[in-house]
């Protein structure tokens, strides 16, 4: 490993400053960015130390700066004045697994300009192309490229050292309205292949069309369905609360239960039918780690079983706390989730929309606040009747979870990955929202 004298150098600074355990992790990024086919891409690369270091007792300073030194010295400002924590430490040593993994695309050196430029273009035309019969007007915004490598390098006083490789590649962009309106799609993998080969533009077109034909009334009292992408939105959205260090209300359900008012056994979130896990060793996944930023080894976890909070993403000091294992969810200095997957129904989605008939279609999710566990705010509904759109909805959502998820019915059989999920399309019998 070519850093680690860097890293021994990093463990022996902080031993010399008082601490008796230390971690270290280096990253290393380099990326390529381009907005739009005739815009010049742009390169840049950055260097990140995050170092931890803990006095007898639990005492932890904690570092974090693009150079060794400063985040040393970082690190020893805060070990100096820090109070002891019964549950800080390094992470128990693990077996790690980099291989197999498919995290990183073995052609990203051999990715040249012309092959960016080309997906660039074909979106373009397609998204131009699609629309050229149409009275509407609608422009493609903001469509950027981006390709980015991450080499990660870690170790302890402990004499462990782990290393491994990333890559990423994501393609974004807006579809504009005259009204100031405008809506986002991004497409992201681990591989450039699977990028260049989505129809991106032509998908955009086809989901702002319907968003042009603005419909006056009241919403008609049908079904509500949320396909992948809008699914996968409002489960990315969802996952945060999950984390053990979250305050919002799903650390109040786990440590109060639920509200006196509500029927549910203490932690039912939602029906049984919705079981949602998360998995950071799942085979080439947008969020695959073979270790986190603490050197923990990824833990499959089932967040909703069977509607019912299950388990929790947990740091090694969290974890102690509780009495459990880390689930290897550290990166950038917080708990986060990883790659989502919503458990599919057994029947397709096209066989659900034909017994429904008349139906509303979610564009995108609400705001979800985690605090409150509220559904708040604008959303589009599109109007589907005898399978054609006719039109959308502009509606305003404030509704609580446990009153949200209780309309769902069915989850579809059809499964999508988008922005690190796996999920079908859902199926709600009716909301309620405010006009």
């Amino acid at each position: 490993m070519q850093e680690r004298p860097q890293l021994l150098s990093a463990l022996d600074l902080l031993r010399k400053g008082g601490a008796f355990a230390a971690e270290v992790l280096l990253t290393r990024t380099e990326w390529l960015e381009q907005t739009g086919s005739r815009s010049p891409v742009t390169a840049s690369e950055a260097v990140g130390w995050e170092v931890r270091g803990w006095k007898a007792g639990g005492a932890t300073g904690f570092g974090s700066a693009p150079t060794l030194q400063a985040a040393v010295d970082q690190a020893l400002r805060m070990l100096g004045s820090a109070a002891p924590d019964p549950f800080a430490g390094p992470a128990d040593r693990q077996d790690v697994r980099t291989a197999g993994l498919s995290t990183s695309d073995r052609r990203y050196s051999a990715i040249e300009q012309a092959d960016r430029i080309e997906l660039l273009e074909l979106s373009e035309r397609a998204f131009d192309k699609s629309g050229a019969k149409s009275a509407a007007s609608v422009r493609l915004g903001g469509l950027r490229y981006r390709q980015e490598r991450v080499h990660r390098s870690w170790a302890s006083s402990r004499g462990a050292d782990l290393s491994d490789s990333s890559t990423t590649f994501s393609l974004s962009g807006a579809a504009q309205f005259d009204d100031g309106r405008s809506i986002r799609q991004e497409l992201a993998s681990r591989h450039f292949s699977d990028v260049a080969s989505l129809p991106f533009g032509l998908d955009l077109r086809r989901r702002a069309e319907p968003l042009t034909k603005r419909l006056a009334g009241a919403v008609p009292d049908r079904p509500l369905l949320i396909e992948p992408r809008a699914m996968a939105e409002f489960a990315r959205a969802l996952a945060p609360a999950f984390a053990a260090d979250h305050s919002g209300f799903i650390h109040r359900m786990i440590t109060s239960g639920v509200p006196a008012t509500r029927t549910f056994e203490p932690l039912r979130l939602a029906p049984p039918l919705l079981h949602m896990t998360d998995d950071a060793g799942l085979h080439s996944g947008l969020y695959t780690v073979a270790f986190d930023d603490r050197s923990v080894t990824p833990v499959p976890l089932t967040l909703l079983r069977e509607g019912v909070i299950g388990a929790q993403c947990h740091s090694p000091e969290t974890a102690r706390a509780d009495g459990t294992r880390a689930t290897g969810h550290v990166r950038n200095g917080k708990i986060q989730p990883s790659n989502l997957v919503i458990r599919p129904g057994s029947r397709t989605r096209n066989m659900i929309r034909a017994e429904v008939g008349e139906l509303l279609v979610l564009d995108a999710p609400p705001f979800l606040n985690l605090d409150t566990g509220r559904l708040e705010g604008p959303a589009q509904v599109l109007h589907v009747r005898d399978g054609e759109t006719v039109g959308f909805y502009e509606v305003a959502f404030d509704i609580g979870l446990l009153d949200f998820f209780a309309g769902v019915v069915e989850f579809a059989s059809d499964q999508e990955r988008h922005i690190g999920v796996d999920t079908p399309t859902g199926v709600w019998d009716r909301v309620r929202t405010t006009l």
